[in-house]
């Protein structure tokens, strides 16, 4: 099966409407079939109740979940990603970004945004679905920007460089608002939807 045809096969279903239409443990289990050996945190983030499922419930973030059916034909989760509104606090920013960013005021204190707030793929997938997944959360973001507007997506990527390049390569083109030379353990990135 080439990488076309699996992304093809998967079915993408948005958390809430699982918890809608199933009772929350069963949710639970399902959400506990992903694994993420490299990144503990984005399987951490499904795994525990009091994260992705509350955080849901409570209308802050909208989780978009990628399954398929193994060989021993039970329902696992391959990949997903969380998006949800943000506001973001300009300090330490250049008056040059924060006006690209804002449109208007080179001296705006905090813009409203779109977040790309979790990304991942299950370590037991075979197939190549980073970009698949990155470009169904960019194109969903896209269509809320055709209703609400908003001039970008900004998202915190581990601060390791083959993920940083992951993001800032074509097709994705993300741009680094931290230095990447930066201690820190995530950088921030943005992305222009204008």
């Amino acid at each position: 099966m080439t990488d076309t045809e699996f992304y093809q096969s998967l079915e993408i279903t948005q958390l809430n409407q699982l918890l809608e239409n199933y009772k929350e443990e069963d949710v639970i289990n399902l959400l506990r079939t992903f694994s993420c050996e490299k990144n503990k945190d984005l399987e951490d983030f499904l795994h525990n109740p009091d994260k992705a499922i509350r955080l849901e419930r409570n209308q802050v973030t909208r989780t978009y979940l990628y399954s398929t059916i193994n060989e021993k034909l039970d329902l696992f989760i391959v990949g997903y990603f969380t998006i949800n509104l943000k506001i973001l606090d300009t300090k330490g920013l250049s008056s040059s970004i924060i006006k690209k960013l804002d449109g208007i005021d080179k001296k705006r204190k905090h813009i409203p945004c779109y977040l790309i707030a979790q990304l991942g793929k299950n370590t037991n997938c075979d197939f190549k679905i980073g970009q698949f997944i990155l470009d169904e959360a960019i194109e969903i973001i896209k269509e809320l920007n055709k209703i609400v507007g908003g001039r970008f997506i900004i998202l915190d990527s581990v601060n390791i460089e083959k993920v940083i390049y992951f993001y800032t390569k074509d097709p994705n083109s993300f741009i680094l608002l931290d230095k990447k030379d930066s201690e820190k353990e995530n950088l921030k990135m943005y992305y222009p939807l204008i």
